[in-house]
């Protein structure tokens, strides 16, 4: 299945009512349509992307990250980032100033987000903008704060090269997973040979092009699973999948749960 963003509808961007946060850690709701795009914009202080519903793309110089419900992206301060969707999607904003950085990550990720990390992000909500920093609702969020730099890492997340040959080989991936290349004959299409282009994915994303199109398909999946209701022998096929086994032993191994699960999961 092939995506193209290129009608998509392109939104500014949304800011807290003094443009910039004015306490250190600050908390913006924002729901998106489908087919939205935020245009990548970077700022000094950090940002933790929470998906409550739907699910998005998160893409930063240093990869591709996919947030289906319960997961989030931290954006360190002075980052790039673009934010899309292609089903729609409700998300939270968490912004942390320099200042109350102590124990975040310098580098992008995705998060779990647990059941009290959620809970806080929801009751931080509720909360004025400009409330007490030394208040009951100034420990709220300093605590919001924490849960962030405690939150384990998921591995949701596609690392994008550099180089021309592997961005051009990796773009068509992307905009069809199905592609049934091997690599040699990637090589010939972007002028550069199978053994290169081995070295190139190793040196660039740490992955073998094996282990890079298997996490793409994982990740269009969860797209199509938490956005569609197609059937999972669909989504198998239109991924380049021989069976909609295969398809799902891979899934199975890689999320510990069925595709179909997976779907029932979201539902409670």
């Amino acid at each position: 299945m092939q995506e193209t963003r290129q009608d998509w509808q392109r939104v500014p961007l949304i800011t807290l009512p003094a443009g910039k946060p004015v306490r250190p850690v600050s908390v913006l709701y924002r729901q998106l349509a489908p087919q939205t795009v935020v245009a990548a914009h970077s700022h000094n202080w950090g940002q933790l992307v929470y998906c409550s519903s739907g699910v998005q793309d998160v893409i930063t110089p240093q990869g591709r990250y996919l947030l289906p419900p319960d997961l989030a992206v931290w954006v360190p301060p002075n980052m790039a980032h673009e934010i899309s969707t292609l089903y729609g999607a409700e998300i939270a904003s968490i912004y942390v100033l320099p200042d109350a950085m102590e124990g975040l990550s310098a580098d992008s990720r995705v998060l779990q987000v647990s059941p009290l990390l959620r809970a806080l992000i929801l009751e931080a909500l509720q909360l004025p903008a400009d409330y007490d920093w030394l208040s009951p609702a100034g420990r709220l969020f300093r605590t919001l704060r924490d849960q962030i730099a405690a939150a384990p890492p998921a591995s949701l997340y596609l690392p994008l090269p550099v180089d021309p040959r592997l961005r051009t080989l990796c773009y068509q991936l992307e905009q069809d997973p199905s592609l049934p290349y091997t690599l040699a004959q990637w090589g010939q299409k972007v002028g550069a040979s199978e053994r290169t282009l081995q070295r190139l994915f190793a040196q660039e994303t740490h992955m073998s092009f094996q282990q890079w199109r298997q996490q793409l398909r994982l990740q269009a999946a969860l797209k199509r699973l938490v956005g569609s209701r197609d059937a999972v022998t669909t989504i198998a096929a239109d991924l380049g999948y021989e069976s909609a086994s295969t398809f799902i032993s891979m899934f199975r191994k890689q999320c510990g749960m069925t595709p179909g699960e997976y779907r029932q999961s979201l539902q409670r």
